[in-house]
C-alpha cells in the first residue's frame, strides 16, 4: 500500500458525468480549476468518458499518429493538442477518465506523491476485479504482466500550474483496443495496452462498476470528504434533416441574441413528466412548425453550462445532459420559424452545417448523419 501523503481529510465534489466531448471537457476543467484555485469551490473530481479521440501531450507530434485525417474522420476519431504531460494517447467509450482538479498548494506540495496516489487508485481498482496491476519504473501509469508481456491498463498525464492540477488518469475497462494500434501509445513501442475486458472476458465489470470503484479509492487514497453536488439538468437535441436534390440537407437555425446567438438544430429541455421522445417532437413543432420521423442518434453527452455564453451572472457550476436524436422531415418541408427563439434558418449541406455549428454535439450529430448515409450507399 502506498503512502499518499494526504492524511488530513479535505472536502471534494465528485461529479460522475458520463459521456463528455473532449473540447467540452477542456472547457469545464478550465472553469472549475479557476474556481478551485480561487477558493470558491473545493477540489473537483470529474469522472467521465470521451468519444473516440487521440490527444497529443506536450511531448507528442502528429507523427505519433500513424493514420491520416481522412481515415480518422471516416471512423469518427478526433485529434487534439493538450497542455498535459506525455505524448499521444487514446480516449474512447469504455474507458473511465478521471480529471482531479486539485489544489496542492495547501500542505500537499508533492507532485510525486500525488502521482503515486493516482496510480494507487488504479491499482486498487484493478484488484477489486481480480487483476494484479503494478507500477513500472520510468513508465507512468499502471501495468499488467500478461502472456504477451507488459501491457498498460491505466494511463496518467497531469498538468500542474501554481500547484493546481488538471487532466488526470484514463482506466481501460472495455475500450476499442484496436485504436491503440493507430498510434505509438505514450511513445512506447515495446509494450502493449490491455483492458479489464481483454483480461477478464465476460467477467469484466461495467463502466459504471469500475467508475464507482475508482471513486471509492480516490476518496480513500487522497483523503477526501465527498460533498453534495447539484444534479445535471436534462435536454434533447433533434438534428433535423430532409432529403434534397443532391443529398441530405440539415436545418440550422440562428438563435436570437438573448438566447445565445449561435447556429444549432432543434434543441430544448425536458418538461416535467415528459419523455425525451415527446420533448423532441414538441420542440420540433414549437421551433419549426414541422413534424417528422424520429430516430435515435445513440449518444448522449454532458456539458458545463457557461453562464457568460447565456448572459447570466456567475454562480454555482451547472451541468446539462443532452440526449440526441435524428429527425427526418419530408422533402421540400418549409419551416415556420419561431421568431422569439430564432432569427433565421437555412437548409445546409453537412459540411456547411458543421461550419455553422458552434457546439460539439451538433457537429457530431452531423458527422454521424454523414457516416449513416455513407453506410447506406455501400449497402446499395
Amino acid at each position: 500500500m502506498v503512502d499518499s501523503g494526504f492524511s488530513s481529510p479535505r472536502p471534494a465534489q465528485f461529479r460522475r458525468l458520463g459521456p463528455v466531448f473532449y473540447e467540452a471537457g477542456l472547457r469545464m476543467q478550465k472553469s472549475l480549476a479557476s474556481d478551485v484555485e480561487a477558493g470558491s469551490l473545493p477540489d473537483q473530481i470529474l469522472i467521465l468518458e470521451h468519444p473516440p479521440v487521440f490527444t497529443l501531450g506536450r511531448n507528442a507530434t502528429r507523427r505519433d499518429i500513424h493514420v491520416n485525417d481522412a481515415f480518422l474522420r471516416e471512423r469518427g476519431v478526433g485529434v487534439f493538442e493538450t497542455d498535459r504531460g506525455g505524448q499521444v494517447t487514446y480516449h474512447g467509450p469504455g474507458q473511465v477518465v478521471v480529471y482531479p482538479l486539485c489544489n496542492l498548494g495547501d500542505g500537499r506540495k508533492d507532485l510525486g506523491r500525488f502521482v503515486r496516489g493516482l496510480e494507487e487508485v488504479m491499482i486498487r481498482t484493478a484488484g477489486d476485479f481480480g487483476v494484479k496491476a503494478h507500477r513500472l519504473e520510468g513508465f507512468p501509469g499502471v501495468w499488467v504482466e500478461t502472456e504477451r508481456g507488459w501491457e498498460k491498463l491505466g494511463a496518467l498525464g497531469i498538468h500542474l500550474k501554481r500547484w493546481l492540477s488538471t487532466h488526470g488518469i484514463a482506466f481501460n475497462v472495455n475500450p476499442g483496443l484496436h485504436h491503440f494500434r493507430w498510434i505509438t501509445p505514450c511513445g512506447i513501442t515495446d509494450k502493449g495496452v490491455c483492458s479489464l475486458a481483454s483480461l477478464l472476458g465476460d467477467a469484466a465489470p461495467t463502466w459504471e462498476e469500475a467508475a464507482l470503484s475508482l471513486e471509492r479509492h480516490l476518496t480513500e487514497v487522497l483523503a477526501y470528504e465527498p460533498q453534495t453536488v447539484e444534479e445535471s439538468t436534462h435536454s434533447v437535441s433533434a438534428l433535423t434533416w430532409r432529403q434534397g436534390a443532391s443529398g441530405p440537407e440539415v436545418l440550422m437555425m440562428l438563435r436570437q441574441p438573448q438566447h445565445g446567438l449561435w447556429w444549432s438544430s432543434v434543441t430544448g429541455r425536458l418538461e416535467p413528466g415528459e419523455t425525451a421522445e415527446e420533448a423532441a417532437h414538441r420542440e420540433l413543432r414549437e421551433e419549426t412548425g414541422l413534424t417528422g420521423k424520429l430516430g435515435p442518434l445513440e449518444f448522449r453527452h454532458t456539458f458545463w453550462v457557461d453562464p457568460a455564453v447565456l448572459g447570466l451572472p456567475p454562480g454555482p457550476p451547472r451541468f446539462n445532459c443532452e440526449l440526441c436524436y435524428l429527425m427526418e422531415v419530408p422533402p421540400g418541408s418549409v419551416v415556420d420559424l419561431a421568431l422569439d427563439e430564432h432569427s433565421e434558418c437555412r437548409w445546409c449541406s453537412p459540411d456547411e452545417a458543421v461550419a455553422l455549428a458552434r457546439w460539439e454535439g451538433t457537429q457530431a450529430a452531423i458527422r454521424h448523419l454523414e457516416r449513416r448515409w455513407a453506410d447506406l450507399e455501400k449497402e446499395e
